[in-house]
């Protein structure tokens, strides 16, 4: 039977998170990337200075560029115990995003309970792409990627289940799941490029996040600056925009939610 971690559990868990985010500040730091804290590692700095005391996980975003650059040294670049994660170095990996992984660790989330792929405590590590300004296409950019990434979670996730309202949806979920990983990745990829191609680059996004559109489309003024804030004794960059990308994600984020949605991402077996 599944439960919450317990606060002991939850603590070690992002002390272990806290190692990763080190050693990624080291890795940019050293090669000369930029990367930014944001979404809930965002909000828990600015509003806690640390973890909210319920989240269990670290999120970061990288411009594309970057993430491209980082993604290609990460082998040699990461200290040794540390994994970059994401389709090219585990083929059952099924995000558009990829995670760096402490090796020796584990930790369950029941979505991907029966992917056999490296599950070791993480952080996440989002790329920024272009997104359209208009809502119309922004919204089809989100659903296209959407569709594509639970057809391909579904490859590898026995468990997972297709929770679309529409028969629309579920009929193309159900097409697209009968094509071969790498296909539903091909065309995963080639969603945010065309619709990069034809975006005027005012607007980013982190399309492959959970929030959906249009939580997860940022002015691209926001992230052309940093500015360094306080996450747990040590200070990490974030957008110089971070005030207007929290409003977007959250609303009024100054004000903690309901304590019955106070709960983090992982279970104990």
């Amino acid at each position: 039977m599944e439960s919450f971690l317990s606060p002991e559990e939850k603590r070690e868990l992002q002390l272990d998170e806290l190692r990763a985010l080190r050693e990624l500040d080291r890795v940019c730091r050293l090669h000369g990337l930029s990367y930014f804290i944001t979404a809930g590692t965002l909000l828990g700095a600015v509003r806690h200075g640390g973890f909210i005391p319920w989240d269990d996980d670290i999120d970061v975003a990288m411009t594309r560029k970057d993430y491209k650059k980082l993604s290609k040294i990460a082998k040699t670049a990461l200290s040794p115990g540390f994994f970059w994660q994401d389709g090219r170095t585990d083929k059952h990996y099924p995000f558009a995003f990829a995670k760096i992984r402490i090796d020796g660790t584990e930790v369950c989330e029941p979505l991907l309970a029966g992917v056999q792929m490296h599950k070791g405590r993480y952080i996440d590590i989002f790329p920024l792409d272009r997104c359209p300004t208009s809502p119309r296409p922004a919204r089809l950019m989100f659903k296209l990627h959407e569709l594509l990434s639970c057809a391909r979670v579904a490859k590898d996730s026995n468990g997972f289940v297709c929770e679309y309202k529409k028969r629309s949806a579920r009929a193309a979920f159900s097409l697209l799941r009968l094509l071969p990983r790498g296909a539903l990745s091909w065309l995963r990829r080639a969603t945010v490029a065309v619709f990069g191609f034809f975006s005027s680059g005012r607007t980013i996004a982190t399309v492959s996040g959970s929030h959906g559109y249009p939580r997860e489309s940022y002015d691209a003024e926001w992230f052309e600056k940093s500015t360094a804030l306080s996450f747990e004794g040590e200070r990490y960059p974030a957008p110089e925009g971070y005030r207007e990308l929290l409003t977007r994600m959250y609303g009024d984020y100054m004000t903690p939610p309901p304590e019955d949605e106070q709960a983090g991402h992982f279970r104990r077996e």
